[in-house]
């Protein structure tokens, strides 16, 4: 490996940074740059030497020209450099016959290269070899060659990440991480390695954005969440920390590890106490842990209690020498009792061993003071200075003694700004640092810095309500602010007075709108309307509520009558349009569209809306036409280019919609329809985490969004961020105030996030909002399912029949309340009575569910074959027909409905899979395409790949297998299918050792899978 440190930063907290070029080659012959080279020149001669033989001046050119083409070769390959004069020369002289020649050369190169994966498995199987052995260097050089012939091989990436990180090289190992997230590799996996990698750059807030502890394995839970303890506590957030560290606890309460971890924490906020029992409490759990001993020592030494401390430092010190903490705070310790030559002694040696941490060069300045050597001290707190300028500062944002080491090594050095800036940091993370709050408010007196005094002195006042200076200071920093928050106050209260006045009225409207209060909203908004007729600013948003509403009649009411006040208005005619488009008259909002144009033809909106209506009755050559003239005008318009991806997307091209996404996002970040566009493209092209960070990014912008909120929910279920989703449908909840429709959305989300009793409160405050609303009755019904309150369940089913005797929703819930309870019988008759009701697919598949449940699927195939008669075209229907046929392994008829769906040209990867488990069934070589067709279709699906891999396998095509079947095991850890299936390969291609423990690994949860015989008896076989 080739790596430049930077310089002054310690290793926890460096970031090595890869230094491509010489003697960064890749040693493995044949596959570098440098390997290919004699290979590619061989070509370049072949091309030459089979010109046909010219006269001597001819041989010359020809000599010329391959010289020539040499050197442009060795410089286009980066092997030597040519002045800008030369490059020019050459290029006017013999571009011509170096263009001609190397054509069929330069060609080929740019042929794109399709993955090998049978390369790619050798390549990586040898780096797992290497990686074994301890051999770093050979590791990560065949991973990258694995990745080079297949670059979505996710066993590779994943493996490269850790040698990375073995290797020390962090920001290499991170990228490699965070690919194979986004491959899919199972989270578990990776969340550790990559929050110690995020703490160790300085990044506490990526970590906790990005690796949440839900869903994890116990071990692994227990270590994230100490890690996000760590970053909660380096944001200052000690709250979070506790419980971030509590929940650790609760995992495995024998674990020293959090208990080490919250003892700072607990000591910064002043629970001396507290931190005391965690200590002492790790060291009986284990007495011969360095970190346990230490965290006990620091307890003691900010207690003030030095022998203790020191005692406690120095066994910690004997059991782990290079405890780099323990050292520096025992040198600090003997400054304190007075044994300067001791500490100088530590002091010295430690300057040696670690020459880039900032509190051993201000011990020394302390001592170097105390000895009158000014110069001496001087040139250490300058040092001190640097050291602590060159860390990374988010990194020394979370501790708290390099914060006041740098600030105090500043004030010293008279550089008041630098200081500032640290103690802005302690007084915000660290509120309890008296002496750094008080110095930093006397600083901003001095300098009139009151927008940053604001945040201080409001804390100030909230400890020390009748410090005057304070209240003098807050209040001119309001003054001269003009704070938005107050001001809404006070208009508030002057609408509350405003009595009838149109503007008024109009302002309390959109102010109800904003809450959510729709109705309301509508109401003075129609009011104020009523008295402003010609008012576009009125007329605009009024439609649109009614619109959104489903009052088209109204909306349609008011975009005439604003046309009556203001005819020949562009504006108000671009109104009429759009809501005649609302109303599925597409004729008259064109007419009302160019009509608009006719009076402005540069009036961007009818242009826009036209495009619009181009997309929608499938005009697409004449819409991209209309944007690529908007962006030919303006080539930095956010709403032509979001305009185009929702084009693209029409059109089926979703490479291109998500790029138009991605550039109209970089324009308008805070535009929550583009934004929500750029979430929607990033998942429907499988990008989870990326869809996620859109969403938090967007949401920090459209904190009261509903629909961005929304958006979020969605996308931390989709992650499997449960809690976190759990969070933002509580704040859902309370922004949708008593909106049944709204409150809804917000339970069938809380359903999903698992929040049980967040859904059923949602219902309730719905049902408040609207009593006896269908959506909540079924919601609250629902969710008292879903948490097994069956009795009450039955409550609110029988309570919605009685309401909406019409609905057939009430059965189908009576009927899921009895399936629930293994009522098969009164299940089976409220689906019959659901059916009766209103005929539908989803009564069909309940009634057929019944069967499955009581391991009878032949049973449910006559229904199902009954409703396909009179609807042949229910392809949901005759999906579960074809599954019905493979579970009861009638595997020819399952075929035969699987390829009605494929011929119809509606099967998704699922049908696609089940059609290749079908197949192997069948010993039909078309396995293999059925299961290549599935995973194109869900790359991400560890299912698709195990399948793909069987196929392969059924087929003794073993060396292909056996990429397929690593990376279905990474993206599905627990399946004992796949690890059956892994065995199998690995040991019928001699890997005996690695096969029994997959095998091992298979059957140790005693549960069943197919093939559960056949792998004892494998792994009888290979036990031998």
């Amino acid at each position: 490996m080739c790596c430049d440190f930077v310089v002054g930063m310690p290793r926890s907290v460096m970031q090595a940074r890869h230094v491509p070029g010489r003697g960064c080659a890749e040693t493995q012959a044949g596959h570098s740059r440098v390997g290919e080279l004699p290979s590619l020149l061989l070509i370049t001669l072949m091309l030459f030497a089979h010109r046909k033989r010219r006269s001597n001046a001819e041989l010359r050119r020809q000599r010329e020209d391959l010289t020539a083409f040499l050197v442009l070769f060795a410089y286009i390959e980066g092997l030597i450099h040519l002045a800008p004069d030369t490059q020019r020369v050459m290029k006017s002289r013999y571009s011509r016959s170096i263009r001609i020649a190397a054509l069929p050369l330069f060609l080929a190169l740019a042929l794109p290269v399709q993955a090998d994966t049978v390369k790619a498995s050798r390549y990586y199987e040898d780096g797992l070899s290497r990686y074994g052995k301890q051999d770093l260097p050979g590791a990560i050089i065949q991973l990258k060659n694995a990745l080079q012939q297949d670059r979505n091989m996710l066993a590779a990436h994943l493996l490269l990440a850790k040698a990375y990180l073995a290797d020390g090289d962090v920001g290499p190992a991170e990228v490699a991480f965070r690919e194979a997230l986004k491959l899919g590799v199972n989270r578990a996996e990776v969340a550790v390695p990559l929050g110690r990698i995020y703490l160790m750059q300085g990044k506490p807030q990526v970590l906790i954005d990005t690796i949440p502890a839900d869903g994890l394995p116990a071990a692994t839970r227990l270590e994230v969440l100490v890690l996000r303890g760590k970053a909660y506590a380096a944001l200052g957030k000690s709250a979070e920390a506790t419980r971030a560290f509590a929940d650790a606890r609760a995992i495995d309460p024998a674990s020293v590890m959090p208990l080490v971890a919250e003892v700072p924490v607990l000591i910064a906020a002043g629970k001396g106490g507290e931190a005391r029992g965690m200590a002492n409490r790790a060291v009986e759990l284990a007495p011969d842990s360095a970190e346990a001993l230490n965290a006990r020592a620091s307890v003691a030494h900010a207690a003030g209690e030095l022998a203790d401390a020191l005692r406690d430092y120095e066994r910690a010190i004997a059991v782990q020498p290079d405890h780099l903490d323990a050292r520096v705070a025992r040198a600090g310790i003997l400054i304190d009792l007075g044994r300067d030559p001791e500490a100088d002694k530590d002091l010295t040696a430690l300057a040696a061993f670690a020459p880039s941490e900032p509190r051993v060069a201000y011990l020394r300045a302390l001592l170097a003071g105390r000895r009158g050597d000014s110069l001496a001290a001087a040139s250490h707190l300058e040092n001190v200075a640097r050291l602590v300028d060159a860390l990374p500062v988010e990194w020394v944002a979370g501790q708290e003694q390099l914060l006041m080491t740098g600030a105090l090594a500043h004030h010293a050095g008279r550089q008041y700004e630098k200081a500032r800036k640290y103690l802005d940091v302690l007084t915000s993370r660290y509120p309890r640092n008296m002496g750094a709050r008080k110095l930093l408010a006397a600083v901003y007196v001095d300098t009139a810095d009151y927008p940053r005094a604001i945040s201080l002195l409001e804390h100030v006042l909230r400890a020390q309500s009748d410090d005057p200076q304070a209240l003098h200071l807050l209040g001119r920093a309001y003054l001269g602010q003009q704070r938005y928050s107050k001001a809404s106050g006070l208009l508030e209260r002057a609408l509350a007075l405003g009595g009838g006045d149109a503007g008024l009225r109009a302002s309390l409207g959109f102010s109800q709108l904003g809450e959510g209060k729709s109705d309301a909203a509508a109401g003075n908004l129609q009011a104020a309307f009523d008295k402003a007729p010609g008012d576009l600013t009125l007329a605009m948003p009024l439609a649109n509520l009614y619109m959104r509403q489903g009052d088209i009649k109204m909306a349609l009411a008011v975009a005439q009558r604003l046309n009556d006040a203001l005819p020949r208005n562009p504006a108000a005619l671009n109104l009429l349009g759009v809501v005649r488009g609302a109303s599925a008259d597409l004729a008259g909002a064109r007419r009302a569209y160019a009509e608009a144009l006719q009076h402005d033809a540069g009036f961007m909106s009818a242009r826009l809306n036209l495009a619009r209506l181009d997309v929608e009755e499938g005009r697409f050559a004449e819409a991209r036409k209309a944007y690529a003239d908007m962006l030919r005008v303006n080539r930095r318009d956010a709403t032509a280019m979001y305009e185009s991806a929702l084009l693209e997307r029409r059109a089926g091209r979703l490479d291109e919609a998500l790029r138009w996404s991605e550039k109209a996002a970089a324009e308008q970040p805070g535009d929550a329809r583009i934004g929500l566009g750029l979430i929607e493209m990033r998942s429907a092209k499988g990008d989870k985490l990326g869809a996620r960070d859109a969403a938090r990014a967007l949401s920090v912008r459209q904190r009261d969004d509903l629909g961005v909120l929304e958006a979020l929910a969605r996308t931390e279920i989709d992650v499997g961020a449960l809690k976190d989703a759990q969070q933002v449908l509580k704040d859902m909840t309370r922004l949708a105030e008593y909106d049944p429709a709204a409150l809804v959305r917000v339970g069938y989300l809380q359903l999903a996030a698992s929040d049980l009793s967040g859904a059923a409160y949602s219902a309730q405050k719905a049902l408040q909002g609207r009593a006896k609303d269908a959506g909540a009755m079924i919601l609250a019904t629902e969710a008292a399912l879903a948490a097994k309150d069956f009795d009450g369940a039955e409550k609110r089913a029988a309570a919605l029949r009685a309401a909406h005797p019409s609905n057939a929703k009430g059965f189908l819930l009576t009927g899921d309340i009895a399936h629930a309870r293994k009522d098969f019988k009164a299940a089976a008759s409220a689906y019959r009575q659901a059916f009766a009701l209103a005929p539908s697919t989803e009564s069909v598949l309940r009634q057929v569910n019944v069967f499955i449940a009581q391991r009878d699927p032949k049973g449910g195939i006559p229904p199902l074959m009954q409703w396909l008669k009179t609807h042949p075209d229910d392809d949901l229907a005759r999906r579960a027909l074809a599954d019905l046929h493979a579970q009861a392994r009638d595997w020819s008829a399952a075929k035969a409905e699987y390829m009605k769906l494929v011929n119809k040209g509606v099967a998704d990867a699922g049908v696609y899979n089940n059609l290749a488990n079908v197949l192997i069934e069948l010993r039909d070589p078309a396995a293999v395409s059925m299961a290549e067709q599935s995973v194109a279709r869900g790359p991400e699906s560890g299912t698709a790949r195990d399948t793909l891999g069987w196929a392969l396998a059924s087929q003794n095509r073993f060396e292909e297998a056996l990429p397929h079947l690593r990376e279905a095991r990474l993206r599905l850890p627990d399946s004992a299918d796949i690890k059956w299936h892994l065995g199998y390969v690995l040991a019928q291609m001699g890997r005996q050792s690695e096969a029994r423990r997959e095998l091992e690994s298979a059957l140790a949860n005693g549960r069943f899978f197919d093939g559960e015989t056949e792998a004892r008896e494998l792994l009888r076989n290979v036990s031998r």
